[in-house]
């Protein structure tokens, strides 16, 4: 019986009031390093968030369609550390982190219908034709190229389409292309990924389905190698760090929806900055592309996710 009343008692507490502003330890932490490497800078942006829980798509416009808040500092989704955490490493001052982050979100005014919905199709390419990051997936292993042709007929065969109010001439229709590194290339290139880069988790393409993003990520420096930092909903569901080479390696084991590797992008410096005049850690020039067969893992038989749930 204590049980219970335990449980009633803990149902009587009033949830804890969001938090819509920056913490001001986060804020303070990236300009104690502003003129340190973005890695450095988002690995600061991001401390404050350890530990906290993960919420799916919890931001919006305010208004209209999606009524969330722009920004929320309490729960996390992977997409939504990785905008914010740019956004602070990248502005002038972190506290002006909305005009990066809104930059990476939209393609236009902050509305609904001007969102980067779509990872491969919308978000990547328009951030880099913005100038905001590059993609160093060459430059880091031997890559491949996943190519998807995407028709209105793709979206309507997709369940998940139902969770975006979109009329059909905003669906981003036509061919999008990613390179990528397969996983054991990934693995190998794990100790090459630089701080600061985004880590775009990829999946087996799937005709009917016009995405194969599943995942973002953070790499951070770690004191034995490089880290990851993330909003994932294995385990406890939290932000959290993890082994950069662990997480290629657990790619391997997804069954549900296989993995089929990672592309990786680097954040540009915006305006001139100390961190600019620092030496690049990368080759300047793309290694040879990856040849022969993709290789083929036995996953474990069994993973403590539902049949279709992200693991990631």
């Amino acid at each position: 019986m204590l049980w219970l009343l335990s449980t009633l008692a803990l149902a009587q507490v009033p949830p804890a009031e969001p938090q819509w502003t920056p913490p001001a330890a986060a804020i303070a932490a990236v300009r104690e390093v502003q003129a340190r490497p973005v890695g450095e800078r988002i690995e600061a942006a991001t401390r404050a968030f350890l530990g906290l829980p993960y919420l799916l798509d919890g931001t919006g416009e305010g208004v209209g369609i999606d009524p969330d808040p722009p920004a929320r500092y309490d729960r996390w989704d992977c997409m939504t550390l990785t905008e914010e955490a740019l956004g602070m490493a990248l502005a002038g001052d972190p506290v002006e982190a909305a005009t990066i982050r809104d930059a990476l979100r939209y393609h236009g005014k902050p509305a609904y219908e001007e969102r980067n919905h779509f990872m491969e199709a919308e978000w990547i390419p328009r951030a880099i034709a913005a100038g905001l990051i590059e993609d160093i997936t060459d430059r880091v292993g031997h890559a491949r190229t996943l190519t998807h042709d995407v028709t209105l007929q793709t979206f309507h065969s997709w369940r998940h389409l139902r969770f975006f109010h979109l009329p059909d001439e905003l669906l981003p229709v036509g061919a999008w292309s990613l390179r990528y590194l397969d996983l054991a290339e990934a693995y190998d290139a794990a100790p090459r990924i630089p701080p600061g880069a985004i880590v775009v988790t990829l999946r087996v393409e799937r005709t009917w389905a016009p995405v194969v993003t599943s995942h973002v990520s953070l790499a951070i420096p770690g004191k034995n190698g490089p880290m990851m930092r993330h909003a994932s909903k294995m385990g406890r569901q939290i932000v959290r760090d993890d082994k950069l080479d662990w997480y290629m390696e657990h790619l391997r084991d997804y069954v549900n929806w296989p993995a089929l590797g990672v592309t990786i992008l680097l954040p540009r410096e915006q305006g001139p900055t100390l961190a600019n005049t620092l030496p690049s850690v990368l080759p300047v020039l793309p290694l040879p592309d990856a040849t022969g067969d993709l290789p083929h893992f036995e996953p474990k038989p069994l993973i403590p996710f539902a049949a279709g749930d992200d693991p990631a």
